[in-house]
């Protein structure tokens, strides 16, 4: 998603808090024109159905799975080890490319860990392919709308309708009765779940930003080597957007 909004491909994508600071760190030229969901991420940990390993930290010494390097599954990992006073050589890491090539990875034993997005993954777990051992939520925002540069530049008024409409869809989808049945049957849920996602995830319907999310995004990457701590993470920010 970084190399087509680099490359002009996109003007506008959205991306994990995380994956965008470190992106930017390196270079990417973009800004934050929202964010899109407030609530963090929560992150499933899955081993092999085979596998023996039942928590996260029985599989801590074998492969972790991930889709790329800088991804959030490799950034995941990489942090939630670090909070836990653990470092994770490179050479352990497996890449896998999509979330397909880790359920192959795991059911045939090549790596023993994954890190990704909890109900996307739930259809492997019900099949029998994954068994969820533990999970995983980072302190900030999980989702940001991010704009490149030159979109900034040439397109900025119609950037501004775009996000004036997602801003009403996401008000209307979270207040629809219809949501619940919705993503019950687009996501396999029970009406249960499916009431708990709606309710826990919460949608930006403003153009403020928690300074503290960057602030903590910041300082994880910075422990992980993805990202320096003196880096301005302020200034990623759209000129629209408040900073609070």
């Amino acid at each position: 998603m970084t190399k087509a909004i680099s490359s002009g491909e996109l003007d506008i994508a959205i991306l994990l808090t995380e994956g965008f600071v470190s992106a930017a760190h390196q270079g990417l030229k973009a800004k934050i024109a929202k964010v899109y969901i407030e609530s963090p991420l929560v992150w499933g940990i899955y081993s092999g159905a085979n596998s023996k390993i039942k928590t996260s930290q029985e599989g801590r010494s074998g492969k972790y799975a991930i889709s790329r390097f800088g991804s959030g599954s490799h950034l995941m990992a990489m942090i939630d080890a670090r909070q836990r006073q653990l470092e994770i050589p490179q050479e352990k890491f497996v890449v896998v490319n999509s979330l397909h090539g880790a359920v192959q990875s795991l059911v045939r034993n090549e790596s023993k860990l994954f890190y990704w997005e909890k109900f996307m993954t739930r259809p492997h777990v019900l099949s029998g392919e994954l068994n969820l051992v533990g999970e995983f939520s980072a302190p900030w925002s999980s989702f940001l709308i991010i704009v490149s540069d030159e979109a900034l530049k040439q397109k900025e008024d119609a950037i501004k309708q775009v996000l004036e409409v997602m801003n009403a869809e996401c008000i209307s989808f979270k207040q629809s009765n219809n949501s619940v049945v919705y993503l019950k049957k687009r996501f396999d849920m029970s009406m249960t779940e499916a009431r708990n996602w709606l309710r826990d995830t919460q949608w930006n319907y403003d153009y403020n930003m928690d300074s503290r999310s960057l602030l903590n995004a910041r300082e994880a990457l910075s422990a992980v080597g993805m990202c320096s701590n003196d880096f301005d993470v302020e200034q990623l920010c759209a000129s629209w957007v408040k900073i609070v």
